[in-house]
Protein backbone atom coordinates (compact mmCIF):
# COMPACT_ATOMS: atom_id res chain seq x y z
CA UNK A 1 0.00 0.00 0.00
CA UNK A 2 2.66 2.69 0.81
CA UNK A 3 4.39 1.70 -2.37
CA UNK A 4 0.88 2.78 -4.39
CA UNK A 5 0.80 5.48 -2.52
CA UNK A 6 4.58 6.66 -3.21
CA UNK A 7 3.64 6.11 -7.21
CA UNK A 8 0.49 8.46 -6.84
CA UNK A 9 2.34 11.13 -4.89
CA UNK A 10 5.03 10.99 -7.56
CA UNK A 11 2.74 11.08 -10.24
CA UNK A 12 1.10 13.93 -8.78
CA UNK A 13 4.14 15.85 -8.58
CA UNK A 14 5.21 14.87 -12.13
CA UNK A 15 1.76 16.59 -13.39
CA UNK A 16 1.17 19.35 -10.95
CA UNK A 17 -1.65 17.80 -9.04
CA UNK A 18 -2.05 16.86 -5.42
CA UNK A 19 -3.23 13.40 -4.84
CA UNK A 20 -4.70 14.37 -1.10
CA UNK A 21 -6.54 17.59 -2.23
CA UNK A 22 -7.89 15.76 -5.19
CA UNK A 23 -9.39 13.40 -3.10
CA UNK A 24 -10.58 15.73 -0.72
CA UNK A 25 -12.23 17.45 -3.44
CA UNK A 26 -14.00 14.46 -4.11
CA UNK A 27 -14.97 13.16 -1.29
CA UNK A 28 -16.67 16.96 -0.47
CA UNK A 29 -18.08 17.34 -3.91
CA UNK A 30 -21.03 14.69 -3.11
CA UNK A 31 -22.62 16.33 -0.19
CA UNK A 32 -22.66 19.40 -1.54
CA UNK A 33 -23.77 18.73 -4.78
CA UNK A 34 -26.61 16.69 -3.31
CA UNK A 35 -27.60 19.17 -0.64
CA UNK A 36 -27.87 22.04 -3.78
CA UNK A 37 -29.80 19.16 -5.75
CA UNK A 38 -32.31 19.09 -2.93
CA UNK A 39 -32.24 22.77 -2.36
CA UNK A 40 -33.19 23.04 -6.22
CA UNK A 41 -36.27 20.25 -5.92
CA UNK A 42 -37.29 22.60 -3.12
CA UNK A 43 -37.38 25.46 -5.03
CA UNK A 44 -38.55 24.32 -8.13
CA UNK A 45 -41.40 22.66 -5.64
CA UNK A 46 -41.93 26.21 -4.93
CA UNK A 47 -41.80 27.66 -8.02
CA UNK A 48 -39.58 29.53 -7.24
CA UNK A 49 -36.54 30.13 -9.71
CA UNK A 50 -33.64 27.34 -9.44
CA UNK A 51 -30.78 28.90 -11.52
CA UNK A 52 -28.75 29.48 -8.84
CA UNK A 53 -28.97 26.00 -7.90
CA UNK A 54 -28.17 24.44 -11.38
CA UNK A 55 -25.14 26.44 -11.67
CA UNK A 56 -23.72 25.80 -8.03
CA UNK A 57 -24.99 22.12 -8.56
CA UNK A 58 -23.00 21.82 -12.34
CA UNK A 59 -20.06 23.89 -10.30
CA UNK A 60 -19.82 21.12 -7.38
CA UNK A 61 -20.26 18.17 -9.99
CA UNK A 62 -17.73 19.48 -11.81
CA UNK A 63 -15.10 20.77 -9.03
CA UNK A 64 -12.65 17.81 -8.24
CA UNK A 65 -12.26 17.03 -12.34
CA UNK A 66 -11.69 21.16 -12.88
CA UNK A 67 -8.78 21.07 -10.09
CA UNK A 68 -7.25 18.58 -12.43
CA UNK A 69 -7.73 19.78 -15.80
CA UNK A 70 -6.99 23.36 -14.61
CA UNK A 71 -3.86 22.40 -12.67
CA UNK A 72 -2.68 19.15 -14.42
CA UNK A 73 0.11 19.27 -16.70
CA UNK A 74 1.35 17.00 -19.26
CA UNK A 75 -1.61 14.19 -18.40
CA UNK A 76 -1.74 11.55 -20.92
CA UNK A 77 -4.91 11.16 -23.23
CA UNK A 78 -6.72 8.72 -21.10
CA UNK A 79 -7.09 10.87 -18.55
CA UNK A 80 -8.93 13.08 -20.11
CA UNK A 81 -11.16 10.68 -21.37
CA UNK A 82 -11.57 8.45 -18.05
CA UNK A 83 -12.59 12.02 -16.34
CA UNK A 84 -14.79 12.75 -19.72
CA UNK A 85 -16.95 9.57 -19.13
CA UNK A 86 -16.98 9.69 -15.11
CA UNK A 87 -18.82 13.04 -15.64
CA UNK A 88 -21.12 12.00 -18.65
CA UNK A 89 -21.94 8.70 -16.32
CA UNK A 90 -22.39 10.59 -13.69
CA UNK A 91 -24.44 13.38 -14.54
CA UNK A 92 -26.55 11.37 -16.45
CA UNK A 93 -27.41 9.58 -13.44
CA UNK A 94 -28.07 12.89 -11.66
CA UNK A 95 -30.34 14.23 -14.11
CA UNK A 96 -32.29 11.16 -14.51
CA UNK A 97 -32.10 11.29 -10.15
CA UNK A 98 -33.97 14.90 -10.18
CA UNK A 99 -36.07 14.25 -12.88
CA UNK A 100 -37.38 11.59 -11.11
CA UNK A 101 -37.62 13.05 -7.69
CA UNK A 102 -39.16 16.52 -9.39
CA UNK A 103 -41.92 14.29 -11.45
CA UNK A 104 -42.55 12.59 -7.49
CA UNK A 105 -42.97 16.05 -6.15
CA UNK A 106 -45.47 16.89 -8.41
CA UNK A 107 -47.41 14.34 -8.39
CA UNK A 108 -47.67 14.25 -4.52
CA UNK A 109 -48.67 18.34 -5.14
CA UNK A 110 -51.05 17.32 -7.62
CA UNK A 111 -52.85 14.84 -5.45
CA UNK A 112 -53.03 17.12 -2.50
CA UNK A 113 -54.61 19.87 -4.40
CA UNK A 114 -57.04 17.17 -5.84
CA UNK A 115 -57.81 16.23 -1.97
CA UNK A 116 -58.56 20.21 -0.87
CA UNK A 117 -60.85 20.02 -3.77
CA UNK A 118 -62.58 17.15 -2.72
Amino acid sequence: MEKLWSHVERMGRDHGVDPLLFAVLYIAHHPLFWGTMAWLALRARRKQPIVLQVVLGAFFWLMPYLYILVFGHGLPVWVYAAAGIGLLVGGRHAVMHIRERLAASRAESSAAIETEIA
